[in-house]
C-alpha cells in the first residue's frame, strides 16, 4: 500500500518568498506551529490516502490524459494567493486561491467521478471545492494560550493579505511518506 494523494505545487519563488516571511511572523508567536515546508507547499485537488500499488498507474493515466492533456494542456493558469484564514479551530491555517477556479474545479469533478468509477476510490464528502493552500496546522495540545489572542489577530489582519503568483502548468500524483519529522512528497509518473 502507498499513501496517495493529487496536487499543484507552488514553484513561484517570489510568492513562496512572501509565504515565508508570513510563516516566521507566525511561528514568533506559536513556536510548535508545524509549518508546511517551502518545497512541500501545494494545493490539494484530492487526498486518496493508501491505495493498492497496482492502483497508481491507473491513476497517473487519469491525471495524465484526463487532466493534464485536456484541462491544462499547453496552457499555464494564472492565480493569485491572497487572503489567510483558518479551519476547526486555527487547528489548519492557509492561504485563499484567486482567479477562475473553472479549470481546477473541472478537474476536481472529472477526478472524483473517474476514481470512483474506474477504481472504486470514495469521492470526497465535501461537496463544494475550496481550493486553498495550507501554511501551517497547530494542535491543540501544542498552542501557546499565553499568546494564542495575538496568533488570532495576526491571522484576521492578514485576511486580505497578497502573497503573489501561482502558476498551474501540471497536475501531480504524490506519494507521500510520514516521517517523525515530517512527510516527505514524491511525484509519481508511469
Amino acid at each position: 500500500m502507498i499513501r496517495t494523494f493529487v496536487a499543484v505545487d507552488l514553484k513561484d519563488e517570489s510568492t513562496i518568498s512572501q509565504i515565508q516571511e508570513f510563516t516566521k511572523e507566525l511561528k514568533r508567536n506559536q513556536p510548535k506551529i508545524k509549518l508546511v515546508e517551502p518545497e512541500n507547499l501545494h494545493v490539494t485537488l484530492k487526498f486518496i490516502g493508501n491505495i493498492p500499488e497496482n492502483f497508481a498507474p491507473k491513476i497517473y493515466k487519469i491525471i495524465d490524459e484526463d487532466l493534464n492533456q485536456k484541462i491544462f494542456k499547453n496552457s499555464k493558469s494564472q492565480y493569485v494567493l491572497k487572503g489567510v484564514g483558518q479551519f476547526r479551530g486555527y487547528s489548519v491555517i492557509w492561504i485563499k486561491i484567486h482567479g477562475d477556479l473553472s479549470p481546477l474545479n473541472e478537474a476536481k469533478r472529472i477526478l472524483e467521478e473517474k476514481l470512483f468509477r474506474e477504481l472504486n476510490i470514495k469521492k470526497d464528502k465535501r461537496l463544494k471545492f475550496q481550493p486553498h493552500l495550507t501554511i501551517g496546522r497547530l494542535k491543540k495540545e501544542r498552542v501557546n494560550y499565553k499568546t494564542f489572542d495575538v496568533f488570532k489577530k495576526i491571522i484576521k489582519e492578514n485576511k486580505d493579505r497578497e502573497f503573489g503568483p501561482f502558476t498551474i502548468t501540471k497536475i501531480k500524483f504524490k506519494k507521500s511518506t510520514l516521517t517523525p519529522t515530517g512527510p516527505i512528497y514524491t511525484d509519481l509518473s508511469y
